[in-house]
């Protein structure tokens, strides 16, 4: 039988000493979604008996062709918590291998839950932001299954956001073309990266979330999804995300 909150402190443990830990899967080949998103849940458990706070959530493999490259049937999901919040600069001494994207944010105006569409989120309106995210495996490289990733909390480590405005200030979402630079390459990206539209993200996760159990909070905020291929999170770097209509946010890496 495999033992979730073993699993579930060993990837808390990881996170917290920037030590990898060996492939749940090399050592569970039976390894199961539910089994998945039971050691994920027990992290969270974790992280609040330690007094930590959530805020949001996040979404990962939003990307259909980012999906089918690599061989990924749905996209996955996971926490934020408010320690993950940082300004415009991180240390990276206790981050074990960290990419950074680039994503669009939406603060939720009203709590939701259950069968929602693109459609019922869009009139709930709530206002979007730009972000950026450091995932960091708490693995020995990103050399990984998805179940391992959902298991690992969707490799969230860190996050920084821009200033949120209302949808009506903004262009169409899934039109939105950002730029996601880190000083010596630009990339470009678009709002339809995010499920073909980031309306239609945060739907799917709140559908996801009450086939749990669970729902959308007033004021949590959602990462919907990398607009662009990450960079590597170097030391000395600084990493800019711009878009019409939206503030810009950087961070450096030190």
């Amino acid at each position: 039988m495999i033992d979730h909150h073993a699993l579930a402190r060993e990837l808390y443990d990881a996170e917290q000493n920037a030590h990898p830990v060996e492939l749940i899967t090399q050592r569970h080949p039976d390894l199961t979604w539910d089994d998945a998103r039971a050691i994920a849940h027990s992290t969270d458990d974790i992280r609040r008996s330690a007094g930590e706070v959530q805020i949001g959530w996040k979404l990962g493999w939003t990307s259909e062709a980012m999906r089918t490259a690599l061989g990924i049937d749905r996209p996955n999901w996971g926490t934020l918590w408010q320690r993950q919040l940082v300004g415009n600069a991180i240390e990276s001494d206790m981050l074990i291998h960290p990419k950074i994207e680039p994503e669009l944010v939406w603060r939720s105006p009203q709590d939701l839950a259950g069968e929602v569409s693109a459609e019922d989120v869009q009139e709930a309106g709530g206002k979007w932001a730009l972000g950026l995210e450091l995932v960091d495996p708490r693995f020995p490289s990103f050399s990984f299954d998805a179940l391992d990733n959902t298991a690992d909390n969707s490799s969230s480590a860190a996050i920084a956001v821009g200033s949120f405005h209302r949808v009506d200030e903004l262009p169409k979402l899934e039109a939105i073309e950002a730029e996601f630079s880190n000083g010596a390459e630009t990339r470009p990206g678009a709002g339809s990266q995010a499920m073909g539209s980031p309306w239609e993200a945060v739907a799917w996760l709140v559908r996801s979330l009450s086939s749990e159990g669970l729902s959308l909070r007033t004021g949590e905020i959602v990462f919907t999804g990398g607009l662009t291929a990450p960079f590597d999170a170097l030391a000395g770097s600084t990493y800019t995300l711009t878009a019409s209509g939206l503030g810009p946010v950087a961070v450096t890496v030190s």
